[in-house]
C-alpha cells in the first residue's frame, strides 16, 4: 500500500510556521532583495521586517565584516550555488552579531528565482571559540605569550622587516628557589617578571615566556630607543625578590644586525648567556 501524501498546507498556516522556526530564516529574490524575514531575524536583528523588505542583504555588514567573506558570498550567489560560512554583521543598535549562514538558491520550473537563508546566532559560540584561540597562545601562569605566540610573533615580524630589538631573559638560580623556598614561591616570582614586562611594553612591544624561568620581549626600534628601554627593564629586574633577583639578559636588533629570524634568536640568546655567565665571576 503506497503512502499518501500530506494535503497542502494553506498559505497563511505556511508562513505562521516559518514564523515560529527558533533561527532566522530570510527569502530574497534573484536580485538578492529581501523579500521575507520571519519573527527569529526580526529579534535577532532588531529590523523589523518592514524596514528591511527591498533592501540588499549586505545592509547587515559593517566596518569589520571580513571581505573574504563577503567576496566568497558574492561568487556563490553569482554562480547561484549554496554557500556556508561564518559571517560578521550588526544589529539595528550597531552591535556586532555573528552568523553561521547558509544560503541555497530555489529554482522554479528549472529557473532560478529566489534564495533562501538561514541565520543561525553564532555570536556566543564565537566568543567561546576566540576565548579558546586566545588561550592557546598565552601563558596560563603570567598572562604573557607563550612559546607559540612568540614564533608567530618573530615570523611576522621579519616578513614585515620593520626594525626590532629582541630581549632574552633568564632567570639565575631559580632551580634553587624551588628547591629551597618551593614551588608557590617560584611560581610567585614568575608572576612578578611576568607583571614587569607586561607593564613595560603596555605603551609598546610585546612580551612572552618561553620557556621554565625565560622571557622574551619584542619592541619597536633599534638603537637609543632599546638602550632606553634596556635601562628601564634593568631597574624594574632589579628591584624584584627584595633586589636579589639575578638573571641573564641577551638583546639583538633587526635588521640592523641580522636579517634572519633564527639568527636574530640565536644572538640574543648568546648574549643573554655571555651575560650571565659574566655576572656569576
Amino acid at each position: 500500500m503506497s503512502a499518501v501524501p500530506p494535503p497542502d498546507l494553506p498559505q497563511e498556516l505556511v508562513w505562521q510556521v516559518l514564523n515560529t522556526a527558533d533561527i532566522g530564516l530570510i527569502v530574497t529574490d534573484v536580485r538578492r532583495r529581501i523579500l521575507y524575514v520571519n519573527a527569529a531575524f526580526v529579534e535577532e536583528t532588531g529590523y523589523s521586517a518592514e524596514e528591511v523588505r527591498g533592501k540588499p542583504c549586505n545592509f547587515l555588514q559593517g566596518p569589520e565584516t571580513d571581505p573574504a567573506d563577503i567576496a566568497a558570498l558574492r561568487e556563490a550567489l553569482n554562480r547561484a550555488e549554496p554557500i556556508e560560512r561564518v559571517i560578521l554583521n550588526y544589529r539595528k543598535d550597531g552591535s556586532p552579531l555573528w552568523y553561521k549562514l547558509r544560503i541555497r538558491p530555489l529554482h522554479v520550473q528549472g529557473v532560478l528565482q529566489y534564495f533562501v537563508g538561514v541565520q543561525e546566532d553564532f555570536t556566543l559560540a564565537h566568543a567561546t571559540q576566540m576565548k579558546l584561540e586566545r588561550l592557546a597562545y598565552l601563558d596560563s601562569l603570567t598572562g604573557l605569550g607563550n612559546r607559540r605566540a612568540f614564533d608567530l610573533q618573530m615570523a611576522e615580524s621579519t616578513r614585515l622587516v620593520q626594525p626590532l630589538t629582541l630581549f632574552i631573559l633568564d632567570l639565575n638560580g631559580f632551580k634553587q628557589v624551588n628547591d629551597e623556598r618551593g614551588h608557590a614561591s617560584g611560581d610567585a616570582l614568575l608572576r612578578q617578571v611576568g607583571f614587569r614586562l607586561k607593564t613595560l611594553v603596555q605603551d609598546g612591544g610585546s612580551a612572552y615566556r618561553i620557556g621554565g624561568d625565560e622571557f622574551a620581549v619584542l619592541i619597536s626600534g633599534d638603537g637609543s630607543a632599546a638602550a632606553a628601554f634596556e635601562v628601564q627593564l634593568l631597574e624594574a629586574l632589579q628591584a624584584l625578590d627584595g633586589g636579589t633577583l639575578r638573571f641573564g639578559l641577551g638583546s639583538a636588533c633587526f635588521p640592523l644586525e641580522t636579517a634572519d629570524s633564527s639568527a636574530w634568536l640565536r644572538l640574543a640568546d648568546h648574549r643573554m648567556y655571555a651575560h650571565k655567565t659574566n655576572k656569576a665571576r
